[in-house]
Protein backbone atom coordinates (compact mmCIF):
# COMPACT_ATOMS: atom_id res chain seq x y z
CA UNK A 1 0.00 0.00 0.00
CA UNK A 2 2.74 2.77 -1.32
CA UNK A 3 1.64 6.33 -0.58
CA UNK A 4 3.35 9.43 -0.85
CA UNK A 5 3.79 11.59 2.67
CA UNK A 6 0.99 14.13 1.88
CA UNK A 7 -1.59 15.71 3.95
CA UNK A 8 -4.22 14.14 1.55
CA UNK A 9 -2.37 10.55 2.55
CA UNK A 10 -1.95 11.36 5.71
CA UNK A 11 -5.86 11.54 6.60
CA UNK A 12 -6.29 8.67 4.80
CA UNK A 13 -7.68 5.53 6.31
CA UNK A 14 -5.87 2.41 6.09
CA UNK A 15 -8.88 -0.18 4.77
CA UNK A 16 -6.99 -1.42 1.72
CA UNK A 17 -4.02 -2.26 4.26
CA UNK A 18 -6.48 -3.72 6.69
CA UNK A 19 -7.97 -5.59 3.99
CA UNK A 20 -4.80 -7.61 2.88
CA UNK A 21 -4.39 -7.85 6.96
CA UNK A 22 -7.87 -9.53 7.35
CA UNK A 23 -6.87 -11.98 4.61
CA UNK A 24 -4.11 -13.24 5.99
CA UNK A 25 -1.41 -11.61 3.64
CA UNK A 26 1.61 -10.11 4.80
CA UNK A 27 0.76 -6.73 4.13
CA UNK A 28 3.98 -3.45 3.32
CA UNK A 29 2.15 -0.34 3.85
CA UNK A 30 3.82 3.44 3.42
CA UNK A 31 4.60 4.83 7.21
CA UNK A 32 1.94 7.37 6.69
CA UNK A 33 -1.06 8.28 8.71
CA UNK A 34 -2.78 5.67 10.18
CA UNK A 35 -0.33 3.05 8.79
CA UNK A 36 2.17 3.74 11.39
CA UNK A 37 -0.17 2.58 14.14
CA UNK A 38 -1.57 -0.12 12.37
CA UNK A 39 1.79 -1.54 11.57
CA UNK A 40 4.67 -2.64 13.74
CA UNK A 41 7.35 -3.09 11.73
CA UNK A 42 8.61 -6.95 10.88
CA UNK A 43 5.80 -8.32 13.46
CA UNK A 44 2.34 -7.61 11.75
CA UNK A 45 3.48 -6.34 8.48
CA UNK A 46 5.83 -4.29 6.97
CA UNK A 47 6.69 0.06 6.47
CA UNK A 48 8.58 0.94 3.78
CA UNK A 49 9.23 4.48 2.76
CA UNK A 50 11.94 4.75 -0.69
CA UNK A 51 12.03 2.38 -3.58
CA UNK A 52 15.08 0.62 -2.12
CA UNK A 53 12.83 -0.18 0.69
CA UNK A 54 10.11 -1.68 -1.34
CA UNK A 55 12.41 -3.49 -3.14
CA UNK A 56 13.69 -5.42 0.07
CA UNK A 57 10.72 -5.58 2.03
CA UNK A 58 8.49 -7.15 -0.25
CA UNK A 59 11.74 -9.66 -1.50
CA UNK A 60 12.56 -10.67 2.17
CA UNK A 61 8.30 -11.80 2.57
CA UNK A 62 9.22 -13.34 -0.82
CA UNK A 63 11.99 -15.53 0.34
CA UNK A 64 11.08 -15.80 3.73
CA UNK A 65 8.19 -18.12 3.97
CA UNK A 66 8.01 -18.37 7.75
CA UNK A 67 8.31 -14.06 7.70
CA UNK A 68 5.65 -13.96 5.29
CA UNK A 69 3.14 -16.43 7.44
CA UNK A 70 4.43 -14.32 10.79
CA UNK A 71 3.18 -11.43 9.23
CA UNK A 72 0.23 -12.44 7.55
CA UNK A 73 -0.77 -14.53 10.99
CA UNK A 74 -0.15 -11.35 12.97
CA UNK A 75 -1.35 -8.75 10.54
CA UNK A 76 -5.20 -10.67 10.96
CA UNK A 77 -4.58 -11.08 14.79
CA UNK A 78 -4.06 -7.29 14.27
CA UNK A 79 -7.35 -6.90 12.48
CA UNK A 80 -9.45 -9.23 14.61
CA UNK A 81 -8.36 -7.50 17.96
CA UNK A 82 -8.51 -3.53 17.24
CA UNK A 83 -10.49 -3.35 13.88
CA UNK A 84 -13.24 -5.95 13.63
CA UNK A 85 -16.99 -5.42 14.33
CA UNK A 86 -16.65 -8.03 17.39
CA UNK A 87 -13.82 -5.64 18.46
CA UNK A 88 -15.69 -2.84 18.55
CA UNK A 89 -19.23 -3.98 19.62
CA UNK A 90 -19.02 -2.36 22.94
CA UNK A 91 -18.42 0.86 21.51
CA UNK A 92 -21.11 0.62 18.86
CA UNK A 93 -23.70 -0.30 21.72
CA UNK A 94 -22.55 2.07 23.62
CA UNK A 95 -23.42 4.51 20.90
CA UNK A 96 -26.71 3.17 20.35
CA UNK A 97 -27.28 2.66 23.84
CA UNK A 98 -26.88 6.72 24.17
CA UNK A 99 -28.83 7.59 21.13
CA UNK A 100 -32.38 5.47 22.45
CA UNK A 101 -31.67 7.06 25.74
CA UNK A 102 -31.73 10.70 24.71
CA UNK A 103 -34.66 12.69 25.34
CA UNK A 104 -36.36 14.65 22.28
CA UNK A 105 -37.97 17.92 23.63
Amino acid sequence: MPLPDDEWAKGKCGLKGLQYMAMSIATVMSPVGVNTEIIQDGENGMLATETVEWVDKISRLIEDQGLRQKCGFNGRKTVEEKYSVKALQPIYLNYFKSLTEQKID
